[in-house]
């Protein structure tokens, strides 16, 4: 390494080198060898690099925006989800107080039809 440009070349593409291992990218891995690669021979390297970055920016920013889209979709329809399975409680909870209302009803009605029923024996008897 020469000069201060190969120098600050080197270290830029060490940086991202490192920062790929870390966080285990592959894209970042993949900038680290085309700033690698752009650093050979080339005057103006870094203007190659900075455009390097800002294609991987401009990648990483849609990607972010694809699942930030993806995320509103899956919590929307979650929500709907989650209106309708109250909904359909609420209305199971009303179906049910019905049913216990009849099933009382019905009991009454029976002990009456006993009633009445013993009351007609009695009267057949008679």
């Amino acid at each position: 390494i020469t000069t201060k440009a190969a120098l600050a070349q080197f270290e830029a593409t060490r940086i991202v080198r490192d920062l790929a291992r870390r966080v285990r990218s592959a894209a970042l891995a993949q900038l680290a060898a085309e700033i690698g690669a752009a650093s050979h021979g080339h005057d103006d390297q870094f203007a190659k690099v900075k455009g390097l970055i800002q294609d991987m920016v401009e990648r990483l920013e849609a990607e972010a925006e694809a699942d930030a889209s993806k995320k509103a979709w899956c919590d929307r329809n979650l929500a709907d989800m989650h209106e309708k399975e109250a909904n359909k409680q609420a209305k199971l909870d009303k179906l049910n107080a019905q049913i216990d209302k009849m099933s009382t009803r019905s009991a009454q009605l029976k002990e009456e039809v006993a009633a009445l029923q013993e009351g007609l024996a009695k009267l057949a008897a008679s």
